[in-house]
């Protein structure tokens, strides 16, 4: 009988902790979905929104539905009523799981080099560099690896029993809702893409850090939209850049380094669920965010909101500023890391 009792006990801790996810799954589902379809949305919308650099952050949006508004919403669903899916569905719901955060992590390193490239090299470098053409073979290629990456573990995956009734390691493994990562094979091809990934943005946004303090002006120009019509850098303008940047890498290895550190761990020694759960939620949220981070200060996609939100696209008014051509802003770039060779160029 206490044995019974000691079950009982388990199994109501196991349903409220259940129940607990899957509100957060619900609402980190309907906030990511709504976010990132906002983001797809207003650069299909608007013409003005048509960059390579938007190109990349809408890629990385697609990847993102296929976290919040697909695989959440099922796994609040399981969570919840305690039910399973078939083997075939559940490996097809895993599998896009799986290729949706690996699209995304591909494509915050395309977002970076893109700048990257953009601020730090000459414009026709950047025009030579991203043609249409070129552009959607990266995009594609994001996919393709992805998919490449998915195939070994869906040659060999298997999914347990999950209930009450089932072992620990099931249901671990039903709390954190990751069953794709139960495979050492995608647990280490997660975790490698992890760190490549890292090192790429953390390489990107600290050389951008180090050439905006010679020319505001030139990142003002396209996607870090914080300083307006100004000819020459000032201090605390600079200040204000760097931050937007270091906060962008802060977000990124916040929300990824702990979830690293546990797929290393979890290829050698089982992860308990009340350490991995949590892990997974933080990185979750790089899902959820990742439309936000990318837009909130950039003017045209301000702009462009606003038009929507006040009906003025329908009424058929222009909206958003008029994008500036690499090749008509090469002349007011600076030639040489100086502030008295740039205002010279300017006058």
């Amino acid at each position: 009988m206490a044995n019974e009792s000691e079950q009982l006990v388990e199994c109501a801790m196991a349903r409220g902790s259940r129940l607990c996810l899957a509100t957060l799954y619900t609402f980190m589902g309907v906030a990511g979905a709504v976010l990132n379809l906002m983001v797809v949305y207003l650069v299909m919308t608007f013409k003005k929104l048509r960059t390579a650099s938007n190109a990349f952050i809408v890629n990385g949006c697609v990847a993102n539905l296929l976290v919040c508004a697909f695989w959440m919403p099922h796994e609040a669903v399981i969570l919840s009523t305690g039910s399973s899916l078939s083997p075939g569905y559940q490996a097809f719901k895993e599998a896009l799981l799986f290729l949706g955060i690996t699209v995304s992590l591909l494509s915050h390193s395309l977002i970076a080099v893109n700048r990257y490239v953009l601020i730090t090299k000459v414009p026709a470098t950047y025009q030579s560099l991203y043609q249409r053409r070129n552009t959607e073979w990266m995009i594609s290629g994001s996919w393709l690896i992805s998919v490449g990456c998915l195939v070994p573990w869906l040659t060999t995956s298997g999914y347990p029993t999950e209930g009450c009734a089932s072992s620990h390691s099931a249901s671990a493994s039903s709390i954190a809702g990751t069953s794709v990562l139960a495979n050492s094979f995608a647990c280490a091809t997660l975790a490698c893409t992890v760190t490549a990934q890292t090192a790429i943005v953390l390489y990107c946004y600290f050389k951008i850090f180090r050439r905006v303090q010679i020319s505001v002006k030139r990142v003002s120009i396209l996607n870090f939209q914080i300083v307006n019509n100004l000819p020459y850098s000032f201090p605390r303008k600079d200040k204000r850049l760097g931050l937007y940047m270091l906060a962008v890498c802060f977000v990124f290895v916040v929300t990824t380094e702990p979830m690293l550190w546990a797929l290393v761990a979890r290829l050698f020694v089982q992860v308990p669920a009340a350490l991995w759960t949590p892990l997974w939620v933080v990185f979750c949220t790089l899902f959820v965010t990742n439309p936000f981070l990318y837009t909130w200060k950039n003017e045209e996609f301000r702009k462009s909101l606003r038009s929507v939100m006040r009906w003025d696209f329908w009424r058929g008014s222009v909206v958003g500023i008029e994008p500036i051509n690499i090749s008509t802003i090469s002349h007011i770039l600076p030639r040489q890391n100086s502030r008295r060779a740039f205002l010279g160029d300017m006058n």
